[in-house]
């Protein structure tokens, strides 16, 4: 018993203010670096009142300027490409396509998110205050906790973990008004591979119902 209370103490402590802000640096540097990555995901999404947890899995793509896809394969198959200007969300299953003109809008990664960090957008210090987190990593990194500079509609509060040798986001948590979390988790990342621009084009299928949306939405 008592090793175990030893093991559970050892957790590093949260890094002090000029390590915060290496850290920060070479998230930045290493974003910076990157043109492009292709990665498997899991999203968990948790409303907070109903205790309810929703999980979806499947694999991303990104590639500098603000071009991303994620494809959601399990347990529901969906589509969110942006092509750096308009975004579009396929719901198969709907048959319905939820465009925005927005690059990030038809999912809810509106600008200033810290979703246009990893499309290689903006720097974190751009839109976010940053400081250390009391989280528990997950995945063997350092949590960072950053309070936006501007009110968001989808997001209040994010926190990243990330690795302290590379600067590579290992997790991200969105964090809304009511508490409601938002978790992504990446993992197999391939960085600076060559992906093809056909992953950001996007064509309505046929007969699909096409919405519009005028401002951003809710990430599903």
């Amino acid at each position: 018993m008592f090793p175990l209370l030893l093991a559970a103490l050892a957790v590093a402590p949260p890094p002090s203010a000029p390590e915060l802000e290496a850290l920060v640096e070479r998230v930045e540097s290493h974003y910076a670096s990157v043109a492009g990555f292709e990665a498997d995901f899991t999203q968990r999404y948790e409303r907070r009142l109903l205790r309810r947890v929703v999980e979806e899995t499947g694999k991303v793509a990104v590639k500098k300027p603000g071009r991303m896809r994620w494809e959601y394969l399990s347990p529901e198959e969906k589509l969110f490409v942006t092509d750096g200007s308009k975004s579009y969300f396929y719901l198969p299953e709907e048959n319905q396509v939820l465009v925005s003109h927005q690059p990030e809008g038809a999912m809810g990664m509106e600008e200033g998110s810290p979703f246009e960090l990893l499309a290689g957008k903006s720097r974190l210090g751009d839109s976010f205050a940053f400081f250390a987190s009391d989280s528990e990593p997950t995945e063997g990194g350092v949590m960072l906790k950053l309070l936006p500079l501007r009110t968001h509609e989808e997001f209040e509060e994010v926190e990243l973990e990330v690795s302290p040798d590379t600067g590579r986001v290992l997790r991200l948590v969105l964090l809304d008004f009511q508490r409601n979390r938002t978790e992504f988790v990446f993992s197999d990342v391939r960085e600076n591979v060559d992906l093809p621009e056909t992953l950001f084009r996007f064509s309505v299928p046929a007969g699909a119902e096409v919405v519009v949306q005028s401002g951003s939405g809710a990430v599903p």
